[in-house]
């Protein structure tokens, strides 16, 4: 952190920068420039949107008017009973904070909606808990929406090569939206997919980044990418500016109104990892992108923190087949996970939790401790097994139902085989696949109860009877870390010992989630970041100026 010098040497003034590029980043200044702030937007990678870009783009927004106009009811009171239902036990929750993500979510996207290209549709995922009977929970159709489809390659051509073409989460459609991932592939919908190849129309994440750049673009505001920010600025504990390099050299940029972090997670930072999380988390951000910048610039300034321990989570698995330019295999979004006819288990050839948990719940599981053998008895890598019913039935990574097996993939004819194949205690083995078929040729799982609950719908249970038996490791990733400052309504971040540090603004996977460690639903992630990048652009815009 540097102190401001006297008299000071800035390279360049404005009224607000805003550090990153995905939905917090974007919306922050968007409603900065809004409130008469002039505004800059830099961006450490070379490609624009972060961690959004690359998401399945919903947006969990309570309250929403696309609701409204589809006859579904929602209530300030129902959403805050689920969100407090689904963050029990956190004692790190700000009621403050949630009710103000509760109240600016539908303003939010009403104001995006009437003042940028964005434009949005509801979507048929139901609140993730809906099996469970939360109260307050919205079943399908639920909260959550995304962005309609957009032609990038039209309206943004300087800009396309910089908005990636489709999401790392490959489990989702390149060109279908989320809405379409779960619908008929009929002749009407391959014929518009194949025209929005052809024609570069962009869904999901990066619809919703291209729509607020486009916004963006016709404010005159500013973006510079490939610029990381170093350090902030300060005068008496106040934030007052920012250092970043920019085309090899460091400018020092002075803010008469505040800096807005909004610069991702610190997921790809091994240190930070072990430090907060205390396992290895395979990211599936953007690589090596969100290394906690952020994080660190805002504990140097006196940032009280919070959430450290957290993150958005997912069960993923390495194909060597999928890989980045250099060889190096790239996290994948789960795939088969709770399919009927399977199961996981750990390294000690157990099950040790419901396999049709949400996304976000299942990786937690890994880091239990065992007080009666002093043990991490989930540690990775646990492995996710199945039969042939599961392998012929749907795609799980490269493999594709009705093609040859791929040479890396482990299978055998018999449990006990599979199991020293992987390297596992086949008794053990044999004796959790015993258990799970009784249990499931009655349709039941009294072990993990996942005959009841699951991500969005009860799971499902059948015996694993078809040879041959399949083995994929299966280990705890992220979206992102969700962990940093902890902020106010207004977005502020909170200072050590009391109050806010003056002219410093954090949102999305930079700040401390206002849900803890919890995901209340698809979208909770962008919902998060954007809800309070509004919030915080609005605030920061609407300071007197000072003199720097």
């Amino acid at each position: 952190m540097a102190e401001n010098p006297n008299p000071p040497a800035w390279d360049r003034i404005v009224d607000v920068v805003v550090v990153g590029s995905g939905g917090a980043a974007l919306v922050a200044a968007t409603l900065a420039h809004d409130g008469g702030a002039e505004t800059l937007v830099v961006e450490k990678a070379a490609m624009l949107g972060g961690t959004t870009a690359v998401s399945g783009g919903g947006i969990w927004l309570p309250g929403n008017h696309h609701m409204e106009k589809a006859g579904l009811t929602d209530s300030r009171e129902d959403t805050l009973a689920y969100i407090e239902r689904v963050t029990a036990g956190n004692g790190q929750i700000d009621r403050e904070q949630v009710e103000a993500f509760v109240d600016a979510a539908p303003k939010m996207l009403a104001y995006l909606e009437e003042h940028t290209p964005v434009r949005t549709h509801i979507t048929p995922l139901p609140d993730y808990y809906s099996p469970w009977g939360v109260p307050g929970q919205r079943a399908m159709p639920g909260r959550a929406v995304e962005a309609d489809p957009y032609a990038v390659g039209s309206e943004l051509p300087e800009w396309a090569d910089k908005i990636v073409s489709r999401g790392t989460l490959m489990s989702l459609g390149a060109a279908t939206t989320l809405t379409e991932d779960f619908s008929p592939q009929t002749p009407e919908l391959l014929a518009e997919l194949a025209r929005r190849e052809a024609e570069d129309i962009r869904p999901k994440g990066a619809a919703l980044i291209a729509r607020l750049f486009k916004g963006l673009l016709e404010r005159g505001v500013e973006t510079l990418l490939e610029t990381p920010a170093r350090e902030l600025v300060t005068r008496d504990g106040d934030v007052v500016g920012v250092v970043v390099e920019h085309e090899g050299r460091e400018l020092r940029i002075g803010t008469r109104k505040g800096v807005v972090l909004a610069c991702g997670g610190f997921e790809w930072n091994p240190e930070l990892v072990a430090a907060h999380i205390g396992y290895d988390v395979k990211p599936l951000s953007p690589l090596r992108n969100n290394t906690g910048d952020g994080l660190l610039m805002a504990q140097e300034a006196g940032a009280l923190l919070g959430n450290l321990d957290s993150y958005w989570g997912t069960p993923s698995m390495i194909d060597p087949e999928i890989t980045e330019e250099d060889g190096t295999p790239i996290p994948q979004f789960e795939w088969g996970r709770g399919a009927p006819a399977s199961l996981i288990v750990n390294r000690h050839g157990r099950r040790f939790a419901n396999e049709a948990l949400p996304y976000n719940d299942f990786p937690k599981a890994y880091g239990e401790y065992d007080t009666g053998t002093l043990d991490f008895p989930n540690a990775a890598p646990a492995f996710q097994v199945f039969d042939a019913t599961v392998r012929e039935s749907q795609r799980i990574l490269s493999m594709h139902p009705g093609q040859p097996d791929p040479s890396w993939v482990r299978k055998a004819d018999t449990i006990r085989e599979l199991a020293e194949l992987v390297g596992l205690d086949a008794d053990a083995l044999e004796a959790t696949v015993a258990r799970f078929n009784e249990n499931a040729e009655r349709g039941e799982d009294p072990e993990f109860d996942r005959h009841r609950t699951g991500l969005m719908a009860p799971g499902r249970v059948k015996p694993l009877t078809q040879a041959p038996f399949y083995a994929v490791e299966i280990l705890p990733g992220t979206l992102g870390t969700n962990g940093g400052p902890r902020i106010d309504p207004n977005a502020q971040v909170r200072r050590q010992g009391g109050g806010v540090i003056g002219g410093l603004y954090a949102a999305g996977n930079t700040a401390a989630n206002a849900f803890g460690w919890a995901y209340p639903s698809g979208g909770a992630t962008i919902a998060n970041g954007t809800v309070f990048g509004y919030l915080a652009g609005r605030h920061a815009a609407a300071q007197p100026p000072r003199e720097i």
